[in-house]
């Protein structure tokens, strides 16, 4: 617990973002536990700089881990882009499992966010989503 504690501090003290994925839920099997241990970080410089980078979970092959696809890409568009959203997707069979788990899972690193903060990061992640 003492390495899991100190990893996430330092997750923490450099501003590291989880900015969330497309694909499968999980990145790691192994008998009948799933669980999503694969991901990449990005601090603010990068995000600023590559304001459309994208993760992507891929499907397993060989190994008990998701590859995970990096998409790097920056706009030339200044400013907030509006979020866009299709009615549509309502409807979809899975649309409403995917957002509950989006919301529901911890919020990172530590899930000690509260308040307005908690509501900002989880509607962001949910938004990189949805997109």
């Amino acid at each position: 617990m003492n390495a899991m504690d100190d990893f996430n501090h330092k997750i923490s003290s450099c501003n590291l973002t989880d900015i969330g994925f497309s694909g499968s839920s999980f990145t790691w099997n192994r008998n009948n536990m799933w669980q999503r241990l694969d991901r990449l970080l990005f601090n603010n410089d990068w995000i600023s700089k590559f304001n459309m980078t994208r993760v992507q979970h891929l499907s397993r092959t060989l190994s008990d881990h998701s590859p995970l696809l990096l998409f790097i890409s920056n706009s030339i568009l200044t400013g907030p882009v509006a979020f866009r959203f299709q009615n549509m997707w309502i409807k979809h069979a899975g649309f409403f499992i995917v957002v509950s788990e989006n919301w529901n899972a911890l919020v990172f690193p530590d899930n000690n966010i509260h308040g307005m903060n908690r509501l900002w990061a989880k509607l962001g992640r949910l938004k990189q989503l949805l997109r």
